[in-house]
């Protein structure tokens, strides 16, 4: 291989990477157009408990979500194999939630594998199918949320667009001292 073909190979699995990181934010801050960015209009996903069409994933899985305390994923080990404007990549993922199961608060933590199938159109790669694998699942009853006992926390991370990530250039600014202070 070259060291431009290498190179390129180099930047498309840093770009697919990104793409899987944007869909981590995106569930996990409920973002509607930043998940749907993620996907072909015309890709699919298979998360076993959903088969279908990636918009009409985008809907069940902000509606799933929307009803939990909080959601987290945390990506790894990334293999991502470029075809020329095709890639398929398997990437592990960890996820933490805290949700009401049967009238109990409960903590979560699951793990698996993400299967992708991307697509890259006029340079830009993207999901066209997904199939999700979990593997691994544990479940501990919450006595006391900590966001309950914490809510007023301004530094706490929210879901939607209250969270700071959303001012993230604005963060800090405030701390500047005007021009002319001393």
């Amino acid at each position: 291989m070259t060291r431009d073909a290498a190179l390129d190979e180099l930047l498309a699995k840093q770009a697919i990477f990104e793409v899987a990181c944007r869909y981590a934010r995106a569930v996990d801050r409920l973002d509607r157009d930043l998940l749907t960015g993620c996907y072909w209009p015309d890709g699919s996903d298979d998360h076993g408990s959903f088969r279908g069409s990636a918009p009409d994933y985008v809907d069940w899985v902000l509606n799933l979500l929307s009803g939990w305390r909080s959601s987290q994923h945390v990506l790894s080990n990334p293999l991502i194999e470029v075809d020329a404007d095709t890639a398929f990549a398997e990437i592990y993922w960890t996820g933490f939630y805290t949700l009401e199961v049967e009238g109990v608060l409960q903590d979560q933590l699951v793990t698996g594998r993400y299967l992708d199938r991307y697509e890259r159109r006029s340079g830009e790669w993207r999901i066209f199918h997904r199939t999700c694998l979990s593997e691994w699942r544990q479940a501990t009853p919450v006595a006391a949320h900590w966001r309950d006992a914490a809510a007023r926390n301004p530094n706490l991370g929210r879901r939607g667009p209250a969270d700071r990530l959303y001012r993230l250039r604005d963060i800090g600014v405030e701390l500047r001292d005007p021009v002319g202070a001393g």
